[in-house]
């Protein structure tokens, strides 16, 4: 009889290092068992920056979730973030031979090599590539070209890269814990498989991931990934922004009471009304007018959803005025007042904001945009298993090793 598996994802982000467990069952089904959380140190902007302190962080979750789940962990899929890290989507095309019509296994491999094939500098590695359809002599895309007809086979690829030693600080820090890294995954291909159905990404889908310390993004139209990438804003940088720009001496933890709690994105800016923050045991008060707040938070991340509709004008002017296209949120900021409103301000198309948590209804994992990442590790997970049964996949640390081998 075919037994379940255990498959581990780790998210390592600025905020918070959490270790999800999932099950597989042999009919496939995913089951969260386990989940451990601890808030983050030796972390900024996504990137370790303190080794010690990041793997002590590790080590804790890792604790938590075998408790949880009552299972050893040996091996995790781990998510990787950082405004370092590329997405670029090429194009591979293979015209058949002038005596061949029909577009066999071996066509469909040549096109994929040639868009898998991408130069870049000795300083840079590929971690993660996303094959998109194939096209037969510029027509609807199709997922299995093999036994068709045509001339020409076109096939696009986006391409995940980073700068080599970054990535590899990050490998180190959970193999010494010691966990085995049985891949690495940019953050938002691990969020989309939490937060986008097959029919949203084939209808055309923006997902902004705003977490504490980054926003990560990531477009799909017609169902392949057409850009990605990351910037170095999160709600950490808009807590700054509120103590710096408030005239009362504030900490973090009023900053913080006062965006989640008091602002709103799209809210009056013109608003006089006092925000007022009482710190543990009375020892601490401020007040901000609510003008203020919503002005200070507009401002952040309106300029943050500027920048991300930019850096996809640049890969397609286009791409956001396909009909069909939505934006979708996740990640801790998501929750936000009012960003809704801002975003189809500033991208003019509809907008799914998560709904808010409400005390009382119930707590599920599943239903909080703060764990969209670690728990969508599991289901990309789930999928890069079944391609290495299929041996799509050498593994994470052989490709690591080979490239540090020719590199140096």
């Amino acid at each position: 009889m075919a037994q379940s598996k255990i498959l581990v994802g780790l998210e390592i982000g600025t905020s918070k290092t959490c270790m999800v467990v999932g099950e597989i069952r042999p009919d496939a089904t995913a089951t969260i068992i386990g989940i451990g959380e601890v808030s983050s140190a030796g972390i900024r902007k996504g990137e370790i920056i303190n080794p010690s302190m990041a793997r002590q962080c590790i080590c804790d979750a890792w604790q938590l979730a075998q408790d949880h789940a009552d299972v050893d962990i040996l091996n995790v899929y781990l998510s990787v973030t950082g405004e370092h890290i590329v997405g670029e989507t090429c194009t591979g095309s293979f015209r058949l031979p002038d005596d061949e019509h029909i577009i066999d296994e071996e066509h469909v491999n040549i096109a994929k090599e040639k868009a898998e094939k991408l130069e870049l500098g000795s300083d840079r590695f590929v971690f993660n590539r996303e094959l998109g359809g194939f096209s037969i002599d510029s027509g609807e895309p199709t997922q299995y070209p093999i036994g068709l007809t045509g001339r020409t086979l076109d096939v696009n690829c986006h391409i995940v890269h980073g700068i080599a030693t970054r990535l590899q600080n990050s490998l180190l820090c959970v193999r010494k814990v010691p966990l085995e890294v049985e891949d690495i995954v940019f953050a938002p291909l691990a969020t989309a498989q939490m937060v986008l159905t097959r029919q949203q990404k084939d209808a055309g889908a923006l997902l902004i991931d705003i977490g504490g310390g980054t926003t990560d993004y990531i477009c799909y139209k017609g169902g392949d990934v057409i850009a990605s990438g990351c910037l170095p804003v999160g709600g950490n940088t808009i807590n700054a922004d509120i103590v710096k720009h408030t005239e009362q001496r504030i900490n973090n933890r009023a900053a913080e009471f006062f965006k989640c709690t008091e602002g709103n994105a799209f809210g009056d800016v013109k608003d006089q009304s006092l925000a007022k923050y009482t710190g543990e045991h009375g020892m601490h008060e401020a007040t901000i007018p609510r003008g203020l707040l919503n002005k200070i938070i507009r401002a952040r991340l309106g300029e943050t959803l500027v920048m991300v509709r930019e850096r996809i004008a640049a890969v397609d002017p286009e791409l956001l005025r396909t009909p069909g296209m939505s934006v979708y949120f996740s990640g801790g900021t998501s929750l936000m007042r009012g960003l809704d409103g801002l975003a189809r301000y500033i991208f003019n198309l509809p907008v799914h904001q998560p709904a808010p948590l409400e005390p009382g209804r119930g707590y599920s994992y599943l239903a909080d945009p703060r764990y969209c990442t670690a728990i969508g590790l599991i289901r990309y997970a789930q999928r890069d298993d079944d391609d290495a049964l299929r041996g799509n996949d050498i593994g994470i640390i052989r490709r690591f090793l080979n490239f540090f081998r020719s590199s140096h």
